[in-house]
């Protein structure tokens, strides 16, 4: 194998790696890379995990046209033609501005909605769904009083309705001898 098909192999699994990792894609290096001539993508991606067709490329000249030919030419429909290269030391990719445009703002979507599922549910007793922050206490409710022990105190009752609390139970608490 010669030192450039080992220096592309490298970055083919260094990518695959990444996502891997970062995403929990199930990926990796297709072992056909770079042999024959039918279009298809450096990253294998049977489980279509990412949105991605990459192209992945380790040259020392950047040529990101040529690239992206490629890519487009090889890319499934719905997926989003990328090259991935190295350019001094660093691991870059190459893809539509209206791409990422749209990656962002399906992620921003995914954040409301996560938002959304965060919040806590209320149910009233119709089984109406009501917001949180909008529930205030109704004025039977906030005449209630509670004992020391935290059971209620209907209004007008000096003690709690629970027979066997012990801080308003009729029982004498026996002093302690000194």
């Amino acid at each position: 194998m010669s030192v450039s098909s080992e220096k592309g192999k490298k970055l083919e699994n260094e990518v695959a790696k990444l996502m891997q990792k970062k995403l929990g894609a199930r990926v990796s290096r297709d072992k056909r890379s770079g042999a024959g001539s039918h279009q298809k993508m450096d990253i294998s991606d049977y489980y279509q995990d990412t949105p991605l067709d990459l192209e992945v490329k380790n040259h020392k000249t950047i040529k990101i046209k040529e690239w992206w030919r490629q890519v487009v030419g090889g890319a499934s429909f719905s997926r989003i033609p990328t090259v991935v290269f190295r350019a001094d030391d660093e691991v870059l990719a190459t893809l539509r501005f209206s791409d990422l445009v749209d990656l962002i703002a399906e992620t921003q979507q995914h954040r409301v909605e996560i938002k959304k599922l965060r919040a806590p549910i209320v149910k009233i007793g119709s089984g109406e769904i009501v917001d949180p922050d909008k529930i205030t206490p109704s004025e039977s409710r906030s005449s209630w009083r509670e004992c020391r022990g935290g059971n209620i105190i209907s209004p007008g009752e000096k003690k709690c309705l629970v027979k066997n609390c012990q801080y308003c139970s009729n029982k004498k608490v026996k002093k302690e001898k000194k």
